[in-house]
């Protein structure tokens, strides 16, 4: 139904992809949920509709479950998490190490909705190959169905790799299926489509040609293990989840139904703009679904088969399963059907390689089917969009971003995006060419944190793109605030570089909600503590150190970072009253000292606020005055006056923490007033000024002195405690014996910004992300914090998954180079933190390129990917060394590099071929 591609392929593409990590699962490995204790943490299933997907409230240490392998043993790479995939914003989907399909929130499932569907069994991707026997591409099949014996698994976010390995197979033959997004840097609106791809990519290694068949049944309108709670439904009688699902669909005006076995009560619910929200159950025999119906695209839609739900619900809307292939012998055959269960399909498809087109089935499915040349490869894909338009917040309709604005017009038309053609294929090239500046062979970066670095993107799971055009993103799904500012502020570096147009809504938000005394208040809706916010945008906190501050620093990286852009200083001049009224708030909090009092932080589980005086706080302080400095001698601010009366701000308080908080016999600064306690991450804001090139907020030889008294007194086999000498360990020690995940980022980006050891740095940073991503094997569900010393929770999720700390670590990109970038004047100046030969990711906002060195001192500035607009620089340089004249100004597009520098004798030279010149 589809005339093969040309070349390049995805296939080929997609084999390029950097993975570094990989873990195995066998059919005969054994897994269990076994408890930990943990504060709050996401569970696989959450059983609550409208509440924060937790275990209960915030409460002292209770049992959470987690998953293991036989003998407590850690289960491999993938089993625990895995990459969503899905556009941003818009749901996505975690294809498991085991060939299992986990977290659906396609439906609009959120916290405020329905709970995500954590695991929908009968789900299930199949193959054929030749005359093998067809397997379910699943170690651990649905009961009676033939599973693999193994799957090698890697997952790079948005993308993941399954390599099944079976002795059925034929000899030499190369499997691989790949689950994908189409993320694009720097386009925010390309990468936000909802859907998500799956390619089979098959290797001949025989000299005849072999069948290919790629199955995927989609189970979607039989929810089994998931119910839906309401009041206002008719109940009745029915022996099965199947038997109650026919009963809906008999009845004219039933929108939805949940049965419960135990009391074999069916009750379907009557109203197609509202039916209550779905949570999972304790019973796997239970079940829940709405109505609507399966059927096949017709004329040029005839790749395609469509689920369409009536009404005007959170789960009305449309699902559709399109199918072709790539590379095969002849032209590919694209099938379809439905059935009451996954076996009913399998049977089909194991029997004749393709599906009869029979409807009506709960189950539907599609079968792509193509001849593998010998020698040759081949792929089959299958992709799945969905097309929800109503999103709910607690009851109300906010809708989805991707219906709104019209891009796309249904879930046929989602789902296309993902098939194979020229514009797929450039898709995942484009995506692969910014991660290899993460994860290369030849990156100086270690592999662990370039993997750790591209996968911290799983945090986009939790954003939220409103029909209205609000970028909104929920702390996390297990603590249900929205956009607190300073938890925005330690996850928005890799935001602000591949996506920088998400910011202004939030800037705009928090604005409008300030105090008046100028204070920005912590977050746009409040929920942690007391249950899911009732609405967005209800501006709402507690009084932080590091919220009016960080408003301010927000305000300044948009205007040094994205002027180039006629927006940036019509947004500047829009904010400057908010951000100088903050500003003049930490000024008024401060009054007494020179440094503000009694503020919270981010740093909440230590109760800082208690004391007079805290050094995380007075640090932010020093930093949103010079930054506040920085916006008013701005062009379009220019108000000397007031960048005066910063600096003044900032003398008092540099002056008030050598006098209230450096110890000079121990060499660090305090945690706070009227105690000796040394905090590991106390020193952050420096961090922030550091990439803002805003330079020492204190001074560098009491920083490096401080850090080196963090490592000495606050070390363990985790990470940084997040606190010592407050109380002895570990008894009542509370948060105290902890490890935060910004500690040990932030204290290598601090060093390596000083002149210290890179590879002791970076050791730091992987004592914490080495211990996730390979003791855990969690790498997709970073939480906040993990267990301390001696009280058997021992580096284990402690609290608050799929969080943002970790993001801190983006930040070592700028630390390693050395970079100062300005967009305003164009300018890219590096200060590495490296001697000799290296090569170093670099990122402007939607630019992602290299930097190099070579043996002979010839430095390489390349850019890799990039938006819509090319990288232009007037003024570019490595450790004061800059090109020869007549080379600047110089514009670079994706693949585009500009050489210079030498040894001896300055052999310097310009890579002409590759230079754009400025128009």
């Amino acid at each position: 139904r589809r005339e093969n591609m040309p070349h390049p392929s995805l296939a080929a593409a997609l084999d390029k992809l950097p993975f570094t990590n990989a873990g195995t699962v066998s059919s005969s490995d054994v897994f269990t949920m076994r408890p930990v204790p943990s504060i709050y943490l996401e569970p696989e299933a959450p059983r609550r509709a409208r509440w924060a997907w937790a275990e209960g409230p915030i409460t002292p240490f209770k049992q959470f479950s987690y998953l293991y392998a036989e003998a407590n043993a850690t289960p491999p790479t993938g089993m625990r998490s895995a990459p969503p995939l899905g556009g941003l914003g818009s749901g996505t989907v975690e294809l498991r190490a085991d060939g299992s399909l986990r977290s659906w929130t396609i439906e609009n499932a959120s916290p405020a909705g329905s709970a995500k569907t954590g695991l929908l069994d009968e789900a299930a991707f199949g193959y054929r190959l030749g005359g093998a026997p067809a397997r379910l591409l699943r170690t651990h099949p649905p009961a009676g169905l033939p599973g693999v014996e193994g799957i090698r698994f890697s997952g790079a976010t948005p993308f993941t790799r399954l390599a099944p390995t079976d002795s059925a197979l034929p000899a030499g033959a190369n499997l691989r299926l790949y689950g994908r997004s189409r993320w694009r840097l720097g386009d925010r609106s390309a990468s936000a489509v909802p859907a998500a791809g799956f390619t089979l990519v098959a290797t001949n290694p025989t000299g005849r040609p072999l069948a290919l068949s790629l199955l995927f049944v989609l189970p979607v309108q039989v929810q089994a293990g998931m119910l839906r709670e309401g009041s206002g439904g008719a109940a009745g009688e029915a022996h099965s989840v199947g038997e109650c699902a026919v009963r809906c669909r008999d009845e004219a005006s039933c929108a939805a139904w949940s049965f419960v076995n135990a009391t074999r009560r069916c009750t379907r619910f009557a109203n197609f703009s509202a039916v209550p929200p779905a949570a999972n159950s304790a019973s796997p025999a239970d079940g829940a679904g709405v109505r609507g119906a399966w059927g096949e695209a017709r004329g040029d839609s005839a790749e395609c088969m469509t689920l369409r739900r009536p009404g005007t619900h959170a789960s009305a809307g449309e699902v559709s399963l399109c199918g072709a292939g790539e590379g095969g012998a002849a032209a590919a055959e694209v099938s379809f059907g439905t059935a009451g269960s996954l076996v009913a399909l399998w049977r089909s498809f194991a029997e004749a390689g393709r599906l009869d087109g029979a409807m009506g089935g709960s189950h539907g499915g599609a079968v792509v089917r193509l001849v593998v040349a010998p020698h040759a490869t081949a792929s089959a894909t299958v992709s799945l969009g969905w097309y929800f338009p109503a999103r709910d917040f607690m009851g109300g309709l906010v809708g989805n971003f991707y219906a709104s604005s019209r891009l796309v017009l249904g879930s046929e038309e989602a789902a296309r995006t993902l098939l194979p053609g020229s514009e797929a294929a450039a898709d995942v090239r484009g995506w692969a060419s910014f991660a290899a500046t993460l994860s290369s062979p030849s990156s100086s970066l270690p592999a662990w944190l370039g993997d750790s670095l591209l996968n911290s993107l799983h945090h986009t799971r939790s954003v939220m793109w409103l029909a209205d055009g609000r970028w909104r993103q929920w702390e996390s799904y297990s603590c249900v605030n929205v956009d607190s500012v300073h938890n925005d502020g330690e996850r928005h570096i890799p935001y602000l570089m591949l996506w920088p147009d998400a910011l202004p809504s939030k800037m705009r938000a928090w604005a409008a909600g300030a105090m008046p005394d100028g204070m920005i208040q912590e977050q746009l809706a409040c929920g942690c503590m007391d249950g899911v916010p009732p609405r967005l945008d209800a501006p709402c906190g507690r009084v932080m150190g590091d919220v009016s501050s960080m408003f301010v620093v927000y305000l300044l990286e948009w205007w040094r970072w994205t002027a180039d852009e006629p927006s940036a200083a019509s947004l500047v001049v829009e904010l400057w009253p908010a951000a100088r009224a903050a500003a003049r708030w930490q000024m008024d909090r401060s009054a007494e000292s020179g440094l503000p009092t009694r503020l919270v932080d981010t740093y909440d589980g230590l109760r800082l606020s208690r004391y007079n005086v805290s050094c995380f706080s007075a640090l932010f302080h020093l930093l949103a005055m010079a930054a506040a400095r920085e916006l008013a001698l701005s062009p379009p601010v220019r108000d000397a006056a007031f960048a005066a009366e910063c600096d003044a701000a900032l003398a008092r308080g540099r002056a008030a923490m050598d006098a209230l908080l450096w110890v000079e016999g121990r060499g660090y600064y305090r945690s706070y007033t009227g105690g000796e306690a040394l905090m590991s991450d106390s020193l952050y804001a420096q961090v922030l000024a550091d990439t803002l090139g805003l330079g020492a907020l204190t001074s560098d030889a009491q920083v490096t002195r401080h850090l080196a008294a963090v490592l000495q007194r606050n070390d363990s086999p985790y990470g940084l405690l997040c606190q010592t000498g407050r109380y002895p360990l570990p008894a009542g020690a509370g948060a105290d014996n902890s490890i935060w995940m910004m500690a040990n980022p932030n204290w290598a980006s601090l060093s390596l910004r000083r002149g210290g050891d890179p590879h002791k740095a970076l050791s730091v940073v992987n004592k914490t992300f080495g211990w996730v991503r390979d003791t855990l094997a969690d790498q997709w569900n970073v939480v906040a914090v993990y267990g301390g010393l001696g009280y058997g929770a021992e580096g284990l999720p402690a609290a608050n998954s799929h969080y943002g700390y970790h993001l801190v670590a983006w930040h070592l990109l700028f630390a390693l180079t050395g970079q100062v970038y300005s967009a305003r004047s164009r300018s890219l100046t590096f200060a590495p933190a490296l001697r000799g030969r290296f090569e170093l990711p670099v990122l402007v906002p939607a630019v992602a390129a290299t930097l190099s060195r070579g043996s002979d001192g010839e430095c390489t500035l390349a850019v890799a990917a990039a938006g819509s607009a090319s990288l232009v620089l007037h003024t570019l340089s490595v450790d004061g060394v800059a090109p020869p004249a007549g080379v600047l100004p110089v514009k670079l597009a994706p693949g585009q590099r500009v050489s210079w520098g030498g040894g001896a004798g300055a052999r310097t030279k310009v890579t002409l071929s590759s230079l754009k010149p400025v128009d």
